[in-house]
């Protein structure tokens, strides 16, 4: 099965039956087997453009609907095209490929230390220090990791 799998800071899991489907919902005269990778792919962003939150939830790696293994599998085609997007086709009918951590490019993440929530800054100035946490409002200082072992 090819799954489309998005990484955007959250991970955005897109199963074969389910763009199947909304290929067919959009009345395309091209058969959905006749599909290139990079159209697949295009696919998969135009239903994530077009989803409504609530489905999105069925989307979403790590809640109700999508597992990890879902996103695990050869991958047979990749974007990396944009900044703070990564998009891939991975057949999960294949052998996973070795893990590597997908890193997102000007997005900094920010871990809490009173509330251990982590939150994202696009294009934060490595100089900053001081923030404010989102869910807890306590502030703190962030500290880069040779500081850390003074």
């Amino acid at each position: 099965m090819k799954n489309v799998v998005i990484h955007q800071i959250v991970t955005w899991i897109f199963t074969e039956d389910q763009l199947r489907a909304y290929w067919k919902k959009k009345g395309e005269t091209v058969s959905f087997a006749a599909l290139t990778d990079a159209q697949y792919m295009k696919l998969a962003e135009d239903m994530l453009a077009h989803s409504s939150h609530s489905q999105l939830e069925q989307h979403l790696l790590g809640g109700r609907w999508r597992t990890k293994e879902e996103a695990e599998g050869a991958v047979l085609a990749e974007d990396e095209s944009r900044d703070d997007r990564h998009v891939e086709v991975i057949d999960t009918d294949d052998p996973a490929e070795p893990k590597r951590r997908m890193l997102i490019d000007r997005v900094r993440e920010i871990p809490c230390p009173h509330c251990s929530f982590t939150f994202y800054v696009r294009e934060a100035s490595s100089e900053r220090r001081d923030w404010t946490c989102p869910a807890c409002g306590s502030g703190f200082r962030d500290l880069t990791p040779w500081q850390e072992r003074e």
